[in-house]
């Protein structure tokens, strides 16, 4: 038996008795007589000792039986669908920069800028991924400031993760091509 079963079981005799000392209780009180006296000032007072003056402002009252009643029969209650909750679908998309953009001459600086839905819940993330590789560490913002990116062509992609590492979405690939002064030599 476990603890709690233990404690159960044994706190049933204690309610046991409490309750059949509250029926004695209740059947003494229905048994008792009760006196209704008035006294010299003209105050109605009940009580349940006989009197012992004046007997003749006393009177002994009788008790009717309590009312009760059979409680009504209940109807079973029917086990009903419990409403799921409407299922949205995952949405990771990378908005900025669009597919085959071209990063124009400079440092190799850029946004990137995902749109996700729905909105992250408290145990998600945000990866993102610049050709297969993470680029810094996962977070819950949806803009990523990229600088000194290499020349050429590179392959952008956000996954949504769960706090456990586990992959709950993932965007589509976007490519983009940076462009770059090269240094003659």
């Amino acid at each position: 038996m476990n603890e709690d079963h233990c404690r159960r079981f044994l706190h049933q005799p204690v309610r046991r008795l409490t309750a059949v000392l509250w029926a004695l209780c209740a059947i003494t009180a229905v048994a008792t007589p009760v006196y209704k006296i008035t006294d010299e000032d003209g105050n109605i007072v009940f009580t349940d000792q006989s009197p012992t003056v004046d007997a003749e402002s006393a009177e002994q009252l009788t008790i009717r039986p309590l009312n009760t009643a059979e409680p009504l029969a209940t109807k079973p209650v029917e086990p009903t669908a419990t409403p799921t909750a409407a299922i949205i679908p995952f949405e990771t998309r990378i908005e900025q920069p669009a597919d085959g953009s071209t990063i124009p001459m400079g440092p190799g600086n850029f946004n990137v800028t995902a749109l996700i839905r729905p909105p992250l819940a408290d145990s998600e993330h945000l990866q993102l991924e610049i050709d297969g590789a993470p680029y810094g560490l996962p977070q819950k913002q949806h803009r990523w400031s990229l600088s000194n990116i290499y020349r050429g062509e590179h392959r952008l992609r956000i996954q949504r993760l769960h706090s456990s590492g586990v992959q709950v979405d993932v965007s589509d690939t976007s490519t983009v091509f940076v462009l770059r002064p090269s240094v003659a030599r």
